[in-house]
């Protein structure tokens, strides 16, 4: 699979668990309570998948090419992407320094943790919208088979250690358990 499918496959994964987390958003608006676990996996997932692995790709490898291909002139761009990776690392600190009173059922916590997921959801889905439709098509365009195949080889040798592969199957599993965690309480 090529760099930029990857990617975006990738992006497909974080999507489903932004849903998930726009799931725990409503019911925290209705004064319904999504399990701490439920947040746990989340912070886990968005900590070690978006970020640890799927931004690594994104900062330091594609970025630096694109970067050094376009000679400055999507600085710019580049530097709103990465500032946005940053919010976003953020908002999910947040997020889990909101967790101990949370559960508790401190309404503050509650507060903070609902303003941090508005904010972590709406950044993190148009930053995957430009990042899809305007980055990536460009990145496409601009790269040329040997540059891509270099991404490919430096991406594959990033993945193939023990390390990353267990991070990856964890994760799609954390994204599984939010699921059936977020899903059991939509039911009750």
């Amino acid at each position: 699979m090529d760099v930029l499918s990857r990617l975006t496959q990738e992006h497909a994964h974080i999507l489903q668990g932004i849903n998930y987390l726009e799931k725990a958003r409503d019911l925290l608006e209705q004064n319904r309570q999504p399990s701490v676990d439920f947040f746990k996996t989340a912070v886990l997932f968005f900590e070690e998948y978006a970020d640890q692995l799927h931004h690594y790709k994104e900062e330091y490898l594609l970025f630096s090419v694109l970067a050094s291909k376009k000679g400055g002139r999507i600085d710019l761009g580049i530097g709103s992407l990465r500032y946005q990776h940053e919010l976003n690392r953020r908002c999910i600190k947040k997020i889990e320094d909101s967790l101990t009173g949370y559960e508790k059922c401190g309404e503050i916590a509650t507060t903070t943790l609902l303003e941090n997921l508005a904010v972590y959801i709406s950044i993190l889905k148009r930053h995957i919208f430009i990042e899809n439709r305007l980055f990536y098509p460009m990145a496409e365009t601009e790269l040329s088979e040997d540059e891509k195949r270099e991404l490919k080889n430096q991406f594959d040798e990033e993945e193939a250690g023990y390390n990353t592969r267990q991070m990856i199957s964890d994760n799609l599993s954390r994204l599984q358990k939010m699921k059936e965690l977020i899903f059991e309480i939509k039911k009750s």
